[in-house]
């Protein structure tokens, strides 16, 4: 699937979460507290909602530049948030908003339940466990980098393609496993599911997307934005060959906010 193809769309994945609004466990939030910051549109139920906004309209400009150039924007914060909001099946619930965007501006947007996390940056803590985070596993095979890895669409072969290379089949698409890619440098790019940061002499340092490779993604750009991560250069790329057994990964995306794993190096197992 690409760009011309009449279904190639560019999408995000947004976490709803009562709880950014409504502190508790679950969350409480009812129908009519929903329903007003619905009739507000409120984005603060939705996970870094600007950022969002943002990727979306520039990956957009990217494949459709002449569109772009007659629409301006074509997804507005307020298009977006409204179609969010009709796409939530039931408010004290989380939920993983796939939007879809098309061509010509339109969006549709699908619902996925997912968990509820206390705290979506709890990977910077240093309290978290191997046992407790996700597995971390190597590709066996370079993806090259194209504008699909670097922005996030409706063509997902690359990513497929590496956990089918490494995983057994039948394995969650959402579940605690990801797959390191790598580029054809053998520098590291990004996960399967996630971007990535490494601990680098004192500091978490991540894949720059421009000089390195992998997805612009939005949790990378807030924690940028805020100091907590660097983008390494390509010369302190981090290879493949140099990831340790054992070894801590920030993993970061949109859903899960910050979360960690740990390398397990060789083939899966359980």
């Amino acid at each position: 699937m690409t760009e011309s193809d009449s279904n190639f769309c560019v999408i995000s994945a947004i976490r709803y979460d009562p709880s950014l609004v409504f502190p508790g466990s679950p969350p409480a939030v009812d129908a009519e507290q929903f329903d007003d910051c619905k009739a507000a549109l409120d984005p603060r139920l939705f996970f870094l909602f600007p950022r969002h906004v943002f990727r979306l309209n520039a990956a957009h400009e990217f494949f459709w530049p002449e569109i772009s150039k007659v629409k301006g924007k074509v997804v507005t914060p307020e298009a977006l948030l409204t179609a969010l909001y009709e796409a939530v099946p039931a408010p004290d619930k989380c939920w993983r908003l796939r939007p879809v965007v098309s061509k010509d501006g339109h969006i549709r947007v699908e619902a996925y339940e997912t968990d509820p996390r206390s705290d979506l940056f709890s990977g910077l803590r240093d309290d978290t466990k191997p046992e407790t985070s996700w597995v971390v596993y190597l590709d066996s095979e370079s993806t090259p980098q194209s504008s699909i890895t670097m922005f996030k669409t409706t063509n997902r072969d690359p990513y497929i393609a590496a956990r089918e290379r490494v995983l057994p089949p039948g394995l969650p698409i959402r579940g605690t496993v990801e797959v390191l890619l790598f580029n054809k440098k053998g520098q590291v790019t990004e996960g399967s599911l996630t971007n990535v940061a490494f601990w680098r002499n004192g500091e978490w340092i991540t894949p720059s997307s421009n000089e390195i490779g992998g997805l612009r993604g939005a949790v990378k750009a807030e924690l940028l934005d805020r100091g907590l991560l660097r983008e390494m250069k390509d010369e302190e790329a981090v290879l493949k060959d140099s990831i340790q057994d054992g070894e801590k990964v920030l993993l970061l995306n949109g859903i899960q906010g910050v979360t960690c794993g740990y390398v397990r190096l060789g083939p899966y197992r359980d």
